[in-house]
């Protein structure tokens, strides 16, 4: 199980409660960067793009509503994102289809309506700025797409994802021993780091029947090619479907 904490703790409860056995290996481990000093003026901010839990880090033990945005429209990746969102203390959550390329698509047709706020510096008053809550590393789609002057899009990069690292030994005794039978992986990042851990370290053997279960079909491609035979995709981008998909496997 790749994915980061604290979202692993709580698939690994999940897989146990299913009857598997996870061993977590998450890849990654986020640090907060950013906080409220460093968004536009509150009176200033039509709405928020996250494309990951991580972003709403930045406001754990903040009263958003005292600090005047839990009426800011959020527009969210997916279901986690949004769940984020809402725990943070925002109201106005917009989930998107669970892909970043879903969420584009949401924001370029909310641009055409006057609750998106977007051409908001066509109207005298009202919020002008879209606020991309990102992380590093990350693809570039969200601001390249919406770069034009009209959105008002300002980046803050709220959370970095730094690498964890692992020994040949405690990945030999520890997590692939006994070998995995599946491999659960959530993002593109996990993939990379995952496929650079397995060639580095000299741990291909463990994993030469190994099966690798992705969120999406985009995680899938950053595997190797020699991998592809054993690679399956969840139906949609979201946990529900990843654990369906985990059950069809046997």
């Amino acid at each position: 199980m790749t994915r980061p904490q604290p979202g692993a703790a709580r698939t690994a409860a999940r897989l146990s409660r299913s009857g598997h056995e996870a061993v977590l290996m998450p890849l990654f481990e986020a640090t907060v960067t950013a906080s409220l000093d460093d968004l536009p003026a509150v009176t200033d901010i039509c709405g928020l793009i996250a494309t990951s839990a991580r972003a709403f880090g930045m406001f754990e033990g903040m009263d958003v509503a005292a600090a005047g945005l839990a009426d800011v429209r959020v527009h969210s990746v997916g279901a986690a994102t949004a769940q984020a969102a809402r725990e943070a203390g925002f109201e106005q959550v917009q989930e998107a289809g669970g892909t970043a390329e879903a969420l584009v698509r949401d924001l370029l047709a909310d641009q055409a309506g006057s609750l998106s706020g977007l051409r908001g510096a066509d109207r005298p008053g009202q919020r002008t700025k879209l606020v991309y809550l990102a992380g590093v590393p990350r693809r570039p789609l969200i601001e390249t797409v919406m770069s034009a002057p009209d959105t008002g899009l300002t980046v803050v990069e709220c959370y970095k994802m730094g690498e964890i690292s692992y020994s040949t030994d405690i990945l030999n005794s520890d997590i692939l021993s006994p070998a995995p039978d599946v491999i659960l992986l959530y993002s593109a990042n996990a993939a990379r780091r995952f496929r650079v851990l397995a060639e580095t370290k000299n741990v291909l053997k463990p994993l030469e029947f190994s099966r690798f279960l992705c969120l999406s079909a985009s995680i899938a491609a950053e595997l190797p090619q020699k991998w592809q035979s054993r690679v399956s995709v969840a139906g949609r981008p979201d946990e529900d479907s990843l654990f369906a998909s985990l059950a069809k496997l046997g």
